[in-house]
This record gives C-alpha cells, sequence and structure tokens, in this order.
C-alpha cells in the first residue's frame, strides 16, 4: 500500500456557516483543503449563530490562560479595530475554536500519507522526519511557544506518539521546556493521552538531552523529549501543520530514493565507459580558458580534465540506467505528467518491473517535460495597447527624469556608505576598564549619530535640491507653495521614497550594528572559565585571535569594610553595557525628515521624524537578551573568583596588633611550642599566599588586577608574622631583663661600701650566701637559651639592644663572683678600724650616762604645781634623752656581741628609766589637762566636741589616779598630793561633760534649741561668742535632764537626715548604662543588678522610716524619695521587659520577608522601634537614672510599647502555627529556628542548617549554580543524586 495516496477532491460545502465558522472554512479553503472545511462543518451545529455567540462571550472566559499570548492563535489584526469591523479577541476566539474542533490525524491522512506504513518505520525514521523539517513557515520561535517565565501556565498541544495496537495517533500533552539546539520540546502527556500510548515515536534515547528514554516505555505519563516535527501547539494552524508533517515525509521518502539512486550510479563501473575525446577536450578548454590571463598562466588542467571525464561517465552510465529502466517498462523516467509524489511514494513501496525483478530500488520521477516554446519570445495580445500603458507608467512612474535617476544614485551612495558604519567600537587590541570602554563605544556612537545629523541628513537634501533646482515648476517644483498641489505631484512620492530608503539605512544600520556588537561581545565571552581556587583558573579560550580580556577591573578591599570587592561592581559592568547597547539604538531616534526643509515654501505644523528601530522592537529585544545572556554568564567567573578570596577576610579583618596582644596576653600559660607552632602556621600560610595569590588573573570577559590586594594581604601576614617573632623575642629579653635586674641588685649589694661594723658583719653574711642566690638567677638564664634557639630557628635577627642584653645576662656569673671577692678584701679592714672607734665611744658614753643621772635626779625635786608647764617640758625633754641613751646602749652591746668582744652593763640605765616614768606621766597629764581645761571653759562653744571631751576627760582623770598611788608608795607625799589635787579638779569637772555631750550634740538644730527655750524659759540659741563658762553662769546644769532629753530626740532625727542625706548622694550620681547595639543605629541599656537591689533596699528603708516617731521633719522629704524610686523601679522594670522584647523581635522585623509577611505586625513594631529609638537617644545624652526613669510620661509610654509588642509576639506566634500546618516538619524547630528560614525566604541555603531536625536521614543538600537542588547528603556522608 503506497505511503502517499492522492487526495480526492470535494466540492465546496453549501450548508449555511455561521460567522466564526465561515471565516476558519476560508482560511481552510485557501489552503486547497475542501475536506478539511467540511470536517470542520461537521464539528459545528449548525443551528447556532457562532458570530453572534462569539461577539457575546469575552475571550478571556473560555480559560484562565486565555489572555497569556503563547497560549493564542496568532491573527495579523491591529489591536485597536475601527467600528464594523471584527474584534481581534473575537478573530483570536474564532482561531481557537476552528483550532481546537480539527483533528490532526484526518488532516494528516488528507495529505495522502499512509499511516499504516508509518506505524511500522523503526524509531530512526522520525530523527529523518526532524532533519527534513521545513522551518520556514514557522510562526513563532521557541522562547515564544514555551516561555521561561515563572507562575505562567505551560503551552499545550498535540504529540504524535505510538499507541499500545501499534499506530501512530496524535495525544494531548504539556510542554514543559525546550532546547532551542536541537529544536526539542520537552513534553509531558496528560492522564487521558498516557493512559493509551507506550512510548515517544522519536529515538529520544538519542538525544543528549532526553531524561526519559527508558522510563518512557514503563512509565508514559514521564516527560521525554521530542522533536518539533512531532509537535502541533494548541494555538498552532493544524492544517499547516499537516502539511509540515507530510512534507517532511515526502522528504524523508524523496532523499531515500535519489541516495540509492546516486548510489546506484556510483557503482556502476566506468572501465568501458568512453572518455571525452581530444576534439571535445580542446572545445572545452577554447571555451573554458578565452581570456588572455588565462591563457598566459599556462595552468595544468589534468586534474580538471579528469574529473571532467569521471563525471561524464557518471552522466553516461545515468542515462544507461534511466534507457534500461524504461525499456524494463517500471515507467518512471518515461511518465512525465506522473506526479513527484506518486513517484516517491512508489519508490517507498518498491517497484519493480513487469516479469523481472531489474533492481532492488526505483528510479526517482523525471521531472516534467516542458514545453518548447513556439516563439522566442513574448507574445503580447492583439487587445494589448502598448501607447496607453506606457502613458500609463510614465504618468505613474519616477524613472522618467534623468534628474530622479542621478539623485538616487547618490542618495543610496550616501546610504551605502551610512549602512557600512557601525554604532559600536568592535575592535579590541588590549583590556580597558569599564569607564574607558564606554567612552569608546559612546565615542563611536556619537560619531555616527552626528554624522546621521550632520552630515548625511545635509548631503541627501543638497543632493535632491541641487538635482532640482532647475526643473521649475511641475512635477517636481521645489518652490512650491500650495500644499494641495504638493500632494498630488511626483516630487512628493519622489520625497516619500527617499525617506523609506533613509529609514531603511538607518534600519540596516541598527541591525547591523547590534548584530556586529552582539557578535563582539559573544566572542569576548566565549571562554569556558573553571575557578577552581585563586590560583587555578582554567581558561578554556575559543576565540584564538583574541590577544587580551575586554574589560579591566581590580580586586579592592570593599569600602563598607569587611570583605573584597572590585572596583567595578559585576552588576554595574552588565547594567552599563546594556546601557551602551540602548544608547546607541536611542541616539538613531529623533533624525527629522527631509521633506519640510526641502519644501521650505510649505507650512509644516510639527516637526516630522525618520522612523528608526526602537528598544522595544523585537529584533532588538532579542539582540538584548543575547547579549545580557553572555554577560550574565561570563560574569559568573568573576563572582567565584571573588568568593575564593572570602578564605581572606578574616586576614583582612584581624587588627594584627591586637590579635599579638591577645596571643601574648595568655603570659604564663604561652609556652614556647604553642608560640613556636602559631608562628610556623603562619609562615606556611604566607609562604602559600605568595604561591597563590596571583597579581593577575584572566577571568574570559575580564582580567582582574590583584596586586593591591595581594600586597596588602602579604603585607598584613608579614607584619603578623614580624610581631610574632618580637613577642618571642620579648620572652627571653623580659626573662634576661628580669635576671639582669636581680644581678645587678646582687653587684650593687656586693659593691656596697660598710660604714659600720654592723654593715661589715652583714656584708660577709650577704657574700657567703651568694653562690646560693645566683644559682636560682643562672637557672633563669638557663631558661631563656630555648628561646633564643628558637629564635635562631625562625632566622629572626636579634636588634642590638636585644643581643647586648643577652650576652649580658650570661657573663653576670663569673662577674659578680670577681667583685664578691673584692669586696671581701676590703672588709677585713675596714672591720679593725671601726673596732678602735668602739672603744672610744663607749669611754663617752660611761661619761654620759652619769650626767644623765645627775639630770634626772634634779627633776625629781620639783613639785610646784603653778610652774606645771615648765617642769612638763624639763620633763619631757629628758624623757626623750633618756630613750637616746638606751637605744646606744644596746647598739654597743650589739658591735661588742659582732666583735667577740664581752658585753658592758648598762643596766643602770634601765633602771633610772623606770624609776623617772611615774613624774614624766604626771606632769605630760597636769599639763594637758590645765590647757584643755582653759580651752573648753573659755574657747567659743562651736569648738567643742562632745566625745573628744569625754575622752580626754577620762584618760587624765586614771593617769592622775594611778600616778598618786605610785607617789604614795614611794613615800613622795608631795606628789602624792599634788596627783590628788589635780584628780579632784577633772572628778569635779566629769560632772559637766553630759551637758557638754548634750548640749554639742551634731542633730541640734535651730528647733531644738527653740524647745529647750521654751522648756528653760530663757532664750537659749548659741551662737558665736557662747562658751561653757556662760553656760555654766546661766545654770542649765540643773537643767541636765530636760537638755538631755531634747538632744536624744535631736540625735534620733539626726540619724534619719544623715540616711536621707546618703540615699540623695548616692541617686544623683547615678546613671544608665547605654551601649550601642550592634549596627542599628540604636542604644540597648543595661542596669547593674546592684543597681536594682539598692533600688528595693532603699525602698524598704524609706517604709521603715516612714513608720519612726521621729519622722516629722521630714515627712515631706520621706515621701518625696518613696514616690520617685517606686516610679524609677517601676519604669526599669517595664523598660527592662521592653528591652528583652525589642531586642528579640528586632533582627526578626529587619527582614524584608518577614515585613512583607506580616504587616500588621510589622507597622506596630515600627512604631515601637521609633519610640524605642527616640527614648535612647535621650538617654545617650542625659543618661541620669533619676531624671530618665522619674517621669511619669515615660512609664507610660513604656507600658503602651509593651502592649504594642505583647500584640506582635501574638500575631508572630500565629503566623508560625500556621506555616506550621502548613509544613509540620516545622514542629521540630524552635520558633527561632523557624524564623531564620522564613526572613530568608530568597535565600534556600537557609535551610541547610536545620535540615538534621526536620529530616532524621538528610544532613546537608546540593545546590546547583542557579540554586537548583541536586542532591541530598546524610550525616554518614551518603549521597543520593536527584
Amino acid at each position: 500500500m503506497p505511503l502517499i495516496s492522492t487526495p480526492h477532491l470535494q466540492s465546496k460545502p453549501k450548508a449555511r456557516f455561521g460567522g466564526a465558522l465561515h471565516g476558519a472554512l476560508q482560511h481552510v479553503e485557501a489552503l486547497g483543503d475542501p475536506q478539511q472545511a467540511k470536517q470542520v462543518q461537521q464539528h459545528q451545529p449548525v443551528q447556532e449563530d457562532a458570530s453572534t455567540t462569539s461577539i457575546g462571550t469575552p475571550v478571556d472566559e473560555v480559560d484562565n490562560g486565555a489572555s497569556y499570548p503563547h497560549l493564542l492563535p496568532k491573527v495579523m489584526v491591529p489591536f485597536s479595530t475601527k467600528p464594523g469591523e471584527t474584534p481581534r479577541k473575537v478573530q483570536i476566539q474564532r482561531k481557537r475554536r476552528l483550532y481546537a474542533c480539527q483533528d490532526i490525524h484526518q488532516l494528516v491522512s488528507q495529505q495522502g500519507l499512509n499511516f499504516e506504513q508509518l506505524s511500522r518505520q523503526p524509531p530512526e525514521y522520525w530523527d529523518h522526519i526532524e532533519v527534513f523539517d521545513d522551518t520556514d513557515h514557522e510562526s513563532r520561535n521557541p522562547e515564544q511557544w514555551v516561555p521561561r517565565i515563572p507562575g505562567i501556565p505551560k503551552s499545550q498541544g498535540k504529540v504524535a506518539v505510538r499507541c499500545q495496537d501499534g499506530s501512530i495517533s496524535w495525544m494531548d500533552a504539556l510542554v514543559l521546556d525546550f532546547d532551542s539546539t536541537g529544536n526539542r520540546y520537552l513534553v509531558q502527556l496528560q492522564s487521558g493521552a498516557a493512559s493509551r500510548s507506550i512510548t515517544p515515536t522519536a529515538n529520544t534515547a538519542a538525544y543528549p538531552s532526553s531524561r526519559t528514554a527508558g522510563a518512557a516505555a514503563s512509565t508514559p505519563s514521564a516527560p521525554f523529549w521530542i522533536p518539533r516535527v512531532q509537535l502541533c501547539f494548541a494555538a498552532e494552524d493544524p492544517a499547516l501543520y499537516a502539511k509540515r508533517f507530510a512534507a517532511a515525509c515526502v522528504a524523508v521518502s524523496a532523499a531515500d530514493v535519489q541516495l540509492a539512486h546516486e548510489l546506484c550510479i556510483d557503482s556502476m563501473p566506468i572501465d568501458d565507459v568512453p572518455q571525452l575525446t581530444t576534439e571535445q577536450v580542446n572545445r572545452v578548454l577554447t571555451f573554458a580558458m578565452n581570456s588572455k590571463k588565462l591563457k598566459d598562466r599556462l595552468m595544468d588542467t589534468s586534474t580538471l580534465i579528469n574529473e571532467a571525464n569521471l563525471e561524464h561517465a557518471r552522466a553516461m552510465n545515468k542515462a544507461t540506467l534511466q534507457a534500461l529502466a524504461a525499456a524494463a517498462g517500471t515507467g518512471n523516467a518515461a511518465q512525465g505528467e506522473s506526479s513527484a509524489a506518486e513517484g516517491y511514494a512508489a519508490a517507498a513501496a518498491g517497484a519493480s518491473v513487469v516479469g523481472v525483478q531489474l533492481l532492488p530500488l526505483v528510479l526517482p520521477p523525471a521531472e516534467p517535460v516542458k514545453p518548447v516554446p513556439a516563439k522566442g519570445t513574448v507574445e503580447v495580445p492583439a487587445t494589448y495597447d502598448f501607447r496607453e500603458q506606457l502613458s500609463e507608467f510614465s504618468f505613474r512612474t519616477l524613472l522618467t527624469k534623468p534628474e530622479v535617476i542621478h539623485a538616487l544614485s547618490k542618495i543610496r551612495l550616501e546610504s551605502s556608505k551610512v549602512i557600512k558604519m557601525s554604532l559600536f567600537n568592535t575592535f579590541s587590541s588590549k583590556s580597558v576598564r569599564l569607564e574607558e570602554f564606554e567612552q569608546l563605544q559612546t565615542a563611536a556612537t556619537d560619531s555616527v549619530a552626528n554624522h546621521l545629523r550632520d552630515n548625511w541628513s545635509a548631503s541627501t537634501k543638497n543632493i535632491i535640491k541641487s538635482a532640482f533646482k532647475d526643473v521649475g515648476k511641475g512635477w517636481y517644483n521645489l518652490a512650491e507653495t500650495s500644499f494641495e498641489t504638493y500632494r498630488f505631484s511626483k516630487l512628493r512620492r519622489f520625497l516619500g521614497l527617499v525617506r523609506f530608503s533613509m529609514e531603511d539605512t538607518l534600519r540596516f544600520l541598527a541591525e547591523g550594528s547590534m548584530r556586529k556588537f552582539v557578535t563582539f561581545m559573544q566572542g569576548c565571552c566565549s571562554d569556558v572559565v573553571d575557578v577552581a581556587s585563586t590560583s587555578k583558573v582554567t581558561v578554556d579560550s575559543k576565540d584564538l585571535s583574541r590577544k587580551a580580556p575586554l574589560l579591566l577591573t581590580e580586586l579592592v578591599v570593599a569600602p563598607e569594610g569587611g570583605g573584597f570587592a572590585y572596583s567595578t561592581p559585576v552588576e554595574t559592568i552588565h547594567s552599563k553595557i546594556i546601557a551602551v547597547f540602548d544608547r546607541a539604538i536611542s541616539k538613531l531616534q529623533g533624525l527629522n525628515q527631509l521633506e519640510p526643509g526641502i519644501m521650505d515654501q510649505l507650512f509644516w505644523p510639527s516637526a516630522l521624524l525618520l522612523n528608526s528601530v526602537h528598544l522595544q522592537e523585537e529584533v532588538t529585544v532579542r539582540a538584548r537578551d543575547a547579549l545580557s545572556g553572555c554577560l550574565l554568564a561570563s560574569l559568573q567567573p568573576l563572582r567565584s573568583y571573588l568568593g575564593q578570596y572570602s578564605t581572606y577576610n578574616g586576614l583582612l579583618n584581624v587588627d594584627v596588633e591586637s590579635y599579638v596582644q591577645r596571643f601574648a596576653a595568655q603570659g604564663v600559660d604561652l609556652s614556647l611550642a604553642d608560640i613556636s607552632k602559631e608562628v610556623a602556621n603562619q609562615i606556611a600560610e604566607l609562604s602559600y599566599m605568595e604561591e597563590n595569590l596571583l597579581p593577575t588573573v584572566n577571568l574570559g570577559l575580564v582580567q582582574v588586577n590583584c596586586v593591591k590586594v595581594r600586597d596588602t594581604l602579604l603585607r598584613k601576614k608579614e607584619k603578623l608574622v614580624g610581631m610574632l617573632k618580637a613577642v618571642v623575642a620579648r620572652v627571653p629579653r623580659a626573662m634576661v631583663s628580669l635576671t639582669s635586674a636581680k644581678f645587678s641588685e646582687l653587684e650593687r649589694q656586693v659593691k656596697a661600701k660598710a660604714v659600720s661594723i654592723e654593715e661589715v658583719d652583714a656584708q660577709r653574711k650577704f657574700i657567703a650566701e651568694l653562690p646560693a642566690k645566683m644559682a636560682s638567677l643562672v637557672a633563669e638564664v638557663e631558661a631563656a637559651k630555648p628561646w633564643y634557639n628558637a629564635l635562631e630557628a625562625m632566622r629572626y635577627l636579634l636588634p642590638d639592644e636585644d643581643a647586648k642584653e643577652k650576652l649580658v645576662g650570661i657573663s653576670w656569673q663569673n662577674k659578680l663572683m670577681g667583685a664578691a671577692e673584692r669586696s671581701l678584701e676590703g672588709l677585713s679592714s675596714d672591720e679593725t678600724k671601726y673596732a678602735d672607734e668602739m672603744v672610744a665611744q663607749q669611754e663617752d658614753f660611761v661619761s654620759k650616762v652619769n650626767n644623765m643621772a645627775t639630770a634626772l635626779t634634779a627633776a625629781q625635786q620639783h613639785s610646784n604645781l603653778a610652774k606645771v608647764d615648765i617642769v612638763a617640758g624639763i620633763v619631757s625633754s629628758l624623757d626623750q634623752q633618756l630613750k637616746a641613751t638606751q637605744k646606744e646602749a644596746e647598739q654597743l652591746n650589739a658591735r661588742e656581741g659582732l666583735l667577740g668582744k664581752p658585753m658592758t652593763d648598762y643596766r643602770n640605765i634601765k633602771q633610772l628609766a623606770d624609776q623617772f616614768d611615774p613624774f614624766i606621766q604626771f606632769w605630760t597629764a597636769t599639763a594637758t589637762w590645765k590647757n584643755n581645761h582653759k580651752s573648753w571653759l573659755t574657747d567659743t562653744f562651736e569648738k567643742l566636741d562632745g566625745e573628744t571631751v569625754e575622752k580626754d576627760v577620762s584618760t587624765a582623770y586614771k593617769v592622775l589616779y594611778k600616778m598618786g598611788k605610785a607617789f604614795a608608795s614611794r613615800g613622795l607625799d608631795q606628789m602624792a598630793a599634788n596627783a590628788e589635787t589635780v584628780r579632784l579638779e577633772v572628778e569635779q569637772f566629769k560632772t559637766i561633760v553630759p551637758l557638754v555631750q548634750a548640749m554639742r550634740n551634731p542633730g541640734m538644730r535651730p528647733r531644738h534649741w527653740d524647745q529647750l527655750s521654751a522648756d528653760l524659759g530663757s532664750d537659749l540659741h548659741p551662737d558665736s561668742s557662747y562658751t561653757l563658762d556662760k553656760a555654766l553662769k546661766q545654770g542649765l546644769l540643773a537643767h541636765l535632764d530636760t537638755i538631755t532629753k531634747v538632744a536624744d530626740v535631736a540625735s534620733k532625727e539626726y540619724s534619719i537626715e544623715q540616711a536621707l542625706d546618703k540615699l540623695q548622694r548616692e541617686w544623683e550620681g547615678a546613671e544608665l548604662g547605654v551601649l550601642e547595639y550592634r549596627d542599628t543605629g540604636t542604644y540597648v541599656i543595661k542596669v547593674e543588678e546592684a543597681m536594682s537591689q539598692q533600688i528595693d533596699d532603699h525602698i524598704v528603708m524609706l517604709q521603715s522610716m516612714a513608720f519612726s516617731p521621729y519622722k516629722k521633719p521630714f515627712e515631706d522629704r520621706l515621701a518625696k524619695w518613696d514616690t520617685t524610686l517606686n516610679l524609677v523601679s517601676e519604669a526599669l522594670d517595664q523598660w527592662l521587659a521592653l528591652h528583652r522584647t525589642w531586642m528579640y523581635l528586632e533582627p526578626i522585623f529587619s527582614s524584608e520577608d518577614i515585613m512583607q509577611q506580616l504587616p500588621l505586625e510589622g507597622k506596630r513594631f515600627a512604631t515601637v522601634d521609633r519610640s524605642w529609638r527616640k527614648t535612647l537617644d535621650a538617654a545617650k545624652r542625659n543618661p541620669n537614672l533619676l531624671k530618665m526613669c522619674g517621669s511619669r510620661k515615660l512609664l507610660d509610654q513604656l507600658t503602651e510599647s509593651n502592649k504594642l509588642l505583647d500584640s506582635v509576639q501574638k500575631g508572630l506566634a500565629d503566623y508560625l502555627e500556621t506555616k506550621r500546618l502548613a509544613f509540620a516538619r516545622f514542629f521540630f524547630l524552635s520558633n527561632d529556628e523557624l524564623l531564620q528560614i522564613l526572613s530568608q525566604t530568597k535565600n534556600p541555603l537557609a535551610v541547610q542548617p536545620h535540615l538534621r531536625k526536620c529530616f532524621e536521614a538528610i544532613a546537608s543538600l546540593d545546590f546547583s549554580a542557579n540554586l537548583e537542588i541536586t542532591a541530598m547528603n546524610s550525616a554518614e556522608k551518603e549521597k543520593v543524586s536527584l
């Protein structure tokens, strides 16, 4: 059965159709398919008025995706239609209904295809059809059929699949993706279609991008790749698709026949075929080499002749084959009236000779023989009026004037020059910075734009004016003043032609420039760059002619600190190059038409502009998208390379001095092994950096200069290594320096000059103990040697001072022992000298003691109390002399012991001191009493201190009582009587002491003196002239009880007053701790626990004072402080509660994602945040606790803020509960962890730290560059690829 059958022509259906169906039938009939029109008619109810229904039914009601262009048929209808015309939406609706009711299987059958034979074809057959698919009539590109825009519905269509019974059918499917390079589409059969299909017809396993070649047989609904020829989109005309499909099948059959035919001819022997004769060869050479230049070159034509003989032999074999086929009766070669389709169908079916099989193939059908014309010219009908046609042609054409032809030729010459220009500079010999690249492109664009405005327009205008300046009135009157006349003139048509030519020139210029620039940029972006590390960057360059990367940038430290950045941000490169592209296209806008300038005698109401390519045109959008795509791909290595430098962020941000200080601050915990390991690590890192940090690196499109960053990092690392070595050197230097100081002290003591016999003895003992003392110091010097050895291993050159310190420390032992030997030699002579001096000193001392004894005896004879001051002075002087004598005696005895001599007895000095001691105490106490008694009575009352008076009186009474007994026991009656007399005076004064203590109570205030005055009946307000003697004369001693009672009350009130004064002093200086909080631009408060406890203690103290019977003078003050401290306590409690909640919520609502998802809570938090910042700014300016927290307004504000934040937290909890109910595994996460994920919804990597809690077996995920999940990893390092 032939693959293609001849279609049967049918008459046009005569049934009555609606408007929509009528339009569809017209379209089908125009394609020559009346059978298809009949099919459409059969699917439409005859009684329904389609035009009325279509107009009354909105297009958007058809389905939810009706508003998306890729789901709608294409119609060549304006978007805005005139009244009476069919609206665009209605026509689209009609086409959709027409396309939906057509059966592709039937349409393909009408094209003559044999489906029974088609179903028996192997899978490779469909790959062949794809090769012969004619895409010239494709109405849309893949991006328009299947837009890659998230959130829009997928395209629908019908896919050719093999059913369970082996037949070929078109099934409903969704189109998921496309591959423009292979013209393949990823489709998925819908549920109803998938149940009836077995496998895709195409050999999807042979397609590299196919993911379901093997899975399609077991799961037909799985996505699979197919060629375009097997897919008919729902928005595509099924009739055109059927013709396209049938044409591809016919082309495959024709190609099979033609290939077999050519193979047969090539396989036929040529040995017996006669070659071209010499005459024929000479004739060919004569005609081929008929120019003088070819004849003079004496070319070797043997190779060409051999080729000609081979082609001649093939032609003879082909003629022989055709003759044999014609003689055998195949008929293909002789039947010129047969159609090509029938011939190819017969070839596919396998024709045979009548009776005998000639060949296992058939010949391709011969081309129809054209009839030989009777004449060599075109016959003109007799009814054709040549003169009338010539006149009509002359009336309408512009080419009757030589001036027009001359002007057009010159204008086209100028336009050809413009077309050869370019809006962009596509020449690159070296890498330039983005600013320079932008300047080069701007200069090229401006140069062309200026030429267009200044030169091209002016020259074209001059050409026209000069060409028609002498024409005068008529069709080409440049001086025409009537616009009506001008409208019907040929000059207007000519200028219109010039305008169209100029607009075409601008379009060719724009499209050519865009094509060159995109090609140039794609060439610059064609390198495949693999960034493995900072030093391992592999560049696979596809454009070997390019000498250097196009752009140049510099790696620098980020201006805000904390990392690295490019001097030209990656996003800026993309945006500026796109801006250069857009600017160049925009420069072609706004060019004036020449018509108003040439016809300057006419009135033109507005400026007329030439149409040019604009930024929204499809060609511009495609070029911009291609440019943007290659730029984005080529800029990715820059981001990857910048990411490699993130490992050096720690070194960049570290403060070397602080790091070394913290490291050195470990003190005794810092061992030599630890610091040596640290230095070795830093040196290794420095070597690694020197090797792996490249000065410049080629990243394809951009060359990165890393010199500054490299030098910065290396200098910082070198500084760190140097400072760490200095820390190592500092340890032994400190050890040796401290030891040298100790050695120096020993040396000073060894060299010290002895000035007495005691020092001589001490010096000898010190020298004897010197070896033992030096042993520990020598050990300290030895302990520093490993540090010096480590410094030598680090190749550290000690400074001169350190080297000198080291040598001095090592030589101290020998130096000190030599000084000790020399010191011992001098001590022997010193000892002899000091012994002789001591003998003379003892002789003088004996005489001194005798004189002292005589003076003491004389002093004991004084007994006149009237001379108490004189005697007290004498006794005091003798007492000092006696103590000095005792000390000198002890010194002489000690020296005698040092010299080994027997000690002299000086006990008589001790006896003299004991005998004279009562006299010293009596006269000293009596003199002191006399002076104090006089001062207490006569000095001003304000100088008296009750406590001091009471103490001095008690001390004098005790001493006098004791000395009186001592004198009586010795028989010194006069001195005993004197002691008793003074004692009685003291005892009498003791009765006055309570009065002094009461009146000089520190708590006495004017109110107390007022009370005493009232109680005593006399004015008692002591002033500066008031004395104790005056008080006694007033008889106040008789009112002692009254005065004492008032003084006791004053004392109790004074204790309350002191407590309040202390409380005020403590709180007047109390301040809040106001600290900066991260990088929020605001502050937080810090309240010490001791301050909170102190507030509570003081409130309790004030409450206890409020119950005191002595509170009355301080009631207002107590109430004020109680109110203030309670207000401060409440304000602090509210503030601290708000502080904790604000710190918890602030990072949450700093996320834009959270603010968008919780707008109401976000507004409430923003309100509290503004209040918080304002309050904390005020606290920073004035941190006084009482002034800030003693405000009722602040308390109310903090209370209201806490209420708002409580509602925010409730809303946040409800929001989290909603998310947990939507995804139950969120119940395994805490609120903070869940918020951390939700606040970074645009960052899929944010889920990585929390996967273990959500999924038991998943520890992490692998993401691709476009953040798609590619694999799952377990904690045991198992990986499951997706």
